[in-house]
C-alpha cells in the first residue's frame, strides 16, 4: 500500500484544486502549479505521485466516484437517472445543455483538475537531484503520471470529442486560453503518454495491493487496447489486447492475471486486488478516501437512508440478463427491494418504477456499507480488469475478420457464469454476441455507452430511441448524432473565446 503522505496530499488538493465544481477550468489562472523549488527529494516526488492517485479515490471529487457510472450507464440504455436532479436527469433523457452542472461541467473540470496534478509532477520531478531518487524510480514516477494524464484525456475525449491539450503546469505554460485539438491529435497524445508509460512502468510492485492501484505496464497496455477500440483500430487492439492477456488467452503477458473462479468475488470486498483486477482505487472505509457516491444509489435497507435514490437499472437490462438465463451475474449485479412505506420513489417517473413495486437497485458496487450516510463504504472499485480485454480481444479478432477464434473468448468468459457457448457464427451476429456478453459481464462499470458507440453512431441512436419501459411503452428519447457528445461547459467558453461549442448545443 501507499504511504501516508497526509501533509502533502492536503497541500496538493489546494494546490490543484481551481475552485467549487461550478467554476470553470480555463477562464481563471488555476492554482494547479508548486515552484519546482518545492520538489527536492525523492520523497516529494513519491508524495506528489501518491496525491494524483488520492485524487481519484477522494470522496471529494466525483468521476472515478460516481460520474463515470452516469456516463457510461445512466446514458445508455443500463440505468436511468432516478434521484433528484434534473441535470442527471438531462442524461438520461438527451437533453443536456451548456449551462448543466453535473456531469456536464463536473466532469470537466475533475477531470483537468486530475490532469493538473500530473502535469505539476511531469514539469518538476525531472529536475530533482536527490540520489535518492535513481533513474529507474524517477521514470517510473514519470511514468505513472503520463500514465494516468492519458487514462484522464481518454474519458474526456469520449465525453466531449476535441478537448484542450493541457501539457504543462501554468507556471511553464501560461497560456489559458488554448483551442480544442482534433480528437486525432488528443488520441496522438495518449498513445504517446501511455507508449512511453508502458517503457518505464514495472509489471509488478513489490506488494499485491500496490500492484493493482498503481500504474503497471499492464494496465499502461490495457488503456491503449482501449483506445485504438475507441479509434477503430482494431489491429492495435488486438496487438494490445495480447501484451495484456495471458498465453491461456493467446496473448504474451506475464503479468499473471487470470479470471477469479466466481463471478461475486470481483464485488464481495473479500478479494480486492486480486488476480483479475488490472488497475483498482483503493477505498478505506471512514477516511478520507472512501465510497461515497455509491450510497447514492444503494437500497435503504443497505445505506440505512431513505430518501430518493440514483441510477436504478432499467427493466431492458433486466429483460437482457434473463433473456441470457444469466442469474449469476444478475444476482451480484442487482437487488431487488420492495419500495414500501417510509421510503421515497427511486425514480422520478412511474412510467419506469412504481412506488409500490419492488425496485431493482445496483449492487454490484459499494454493497458492503457500514450503516449511516456518514460511513462509507470500503470496497475498491475496479476500473480495469481482465474480462474487459478478453471480450475486446474477441470483439477485435471479429473485426479483422477472425470470427472462429473470438468465439472461444467469449465462452471462457460465458463458463465462469454457467453459460453454454454461444451459437452465433457469422461476423455479425457474433459481433451482436460480443456487445451483449460485454453489457452483461460489465453492468454500472461504465461501460455501456462507449461499446454502443464502437458499434456505430446510428446504432446507438436507434437502441437509445427504440428504448421501452416495463409496460413496453416507447421511453420518448429523441437522440440524434449531436446528442452522441456532450457540450463543452458554458462557464469555460464565457472565459475562453477560443473555446469553440459541439454542433447542436
Amino acid at each position: 500500500m501507499f504511504k501516508s503522505y497526509i501533509p502533502l496530499l492536503v497541500v496538493l488538493l489546494g494546490l490543484v484544486a481551481f475552485g467549487g465544481c461550478k467554476k470553470s477550468f480555463l477562464g481563471q489562472t488555476p492554482q494547479n502549479a508548486v515552484s519546482s523549488g518545492d520538489f527536492k527529494s525523492a520523497s516529494d516526488a513519491e508524495a506528489a505521485i501518491v496525491g494524483a492517485y488520492s485524487l481519484m479515490a477522494n470522496s471529494t471529487y466525483w468521476y472515478y466516484n460516481w460520474n463515470y457510472l452516469i456516463d457510461g450507464d445512466v446514458r445508455s440504455d443500463n440505468c436511468y437517472s432516478g434521484g433528484s436532479a434534473p441535470d442527471i436527469d438531462g442524461v438520461d433523457n438527451f437533453t443536456s445543455v451548456a449551462t448543466d452542472n453535473q456531469p456536464i461541467s463536473e466532469d470537466w473540470y475533475e477531470l483537468y483538475m486530475e490532469i493538473g496534478a500530473c502535469n505539476m509532477i511531469l514539469d518538476n520531478v525531472p529536475a530533482i537531484t536527490d540520489p535518492l531518487l535513481t533513474p529507474g524510480l524517477k521514470a517510473q514516477i514519470l511514468g505513472e503520471a503520463k500514465f494516468l494524464r492519458a487514462y484522464h484525456y481518454s474519458h474526456l475525449v469520449r465525453n466531449y470529442g476535441p478537448v484542450i491539450l493541457q501539457l504543462h503546469t501554468i507556471s511553464v505554460d501560461p497560456n489559458t486560453l488554448k483551442a480544442r485539438s482534433p480528437v486525432d491529435s488528443v488520441y496522438a497524445q495518449i498513445i504517446s503518454d501511455l507508449k512511453d508509460a508502458e517503457a518505464s512502468l514495472p509489471v509488478a510492485y513489490g506488494d499485491q495491493a500496490s500492484s493493482h492501484s498503481r500504474a503497471t505496464r499492464g494496465a499502461a497496455e490495457a488503456v491503449l487496447a482501449k483506445v485504438y477500440a475507441q479509434m477503430g483500430d482494431y489491429q492495435d487492439c488486438l496487438d494490445y489486447c495480447n501484451k495484456v492477456l495471458p498465453p491461456l488467452y493467446g496473448g504474451t503477458g506475464t503479468a499473471g492475471y487470470q479470471l477469479l473462479a466466481k463471478y461475486d468475488w470481483l464485488f464481495d470486498s473479500q478479494h480486492k486486488n486480486s488476480a483479475e483486477s488490472i488497475f483498482e482505487l483503493q477505498h478505506t472505509e471512514g477516511t478520507i478516501t472512501h465510497g461515497y457516491a455509491q450510497g447514492l444509489m444503494l437500497p435503504p435497507s443497505v445505506q440505512a437512508q431513505y430518501w430518493v435514490k440514483f441510477a436504478p437499472p432499467t427493466q431492458d437490462l433486466v429483460r437482457a440478463f434473463k433473456a441470457a438465463g444469466d442469474s449469476i451475474r444478475l444476482a451480484s449485479s442487482i437487488i431487488w427491494q420492495f419500495n414500501g412505506p417510509g421510503t421515497a420513489n427511486p425514480v422520478a417517473s412511474p412510467a419506469h418504477y412504481a412506488a409500490t413495486d419492488t425496485i431493482p437497485y445496483v449492487w454490484k458496487i459499494g454493497r458492503n456499507w457500514p450503516g449511516g450516510w456518514s460511513g462509507g463504504s470500503g470496497d475498491n472499485l475496479i476500473l480495469l480488469r481482465l474480462a474487459d480485454i478478453i471480450l475486446l480481444k474477441a470483439e477485435a479478432l471479429n473485426a479483422l475478420g477472425q470470427t472462429a477464434a473470438a468465439i472461444p473468448l467469449v465462452d471462457a468468459v460465458r463458463a465462469r457464469v454457467k453459460l453454454a457457448p454461444i451459437t452465433a457464427v457469422s461476423a455479425s451476429d457474433v459481433a451482436l454476441a460480443v456487445l451483449n456478453e460485454r453489457r452483461l459481464e460489465l453492468a454500472f462499470e461504465g461501460e455501456r455507452w462507449y461499446d454502443l458507440l464502437r458499434f456505430g453512431a446510428q446504432y446507438t441512436i436507434d437502441v437509445m430511441n427504440n428504448e421501452l419501459d416495463g409496460n413496453g411503452v416507447n421511453l420518448g428519447y429523441q437522440v440524434d448524432a449531436h446528442r452522441l457528445l456532450y457540450p463543452i461547459p458554458q462557464n469555460d467558453r464565457d472565459n475562453n473565446p477560443n473555446l469553440t461549442q459541439n454542433l447542436g448545443y
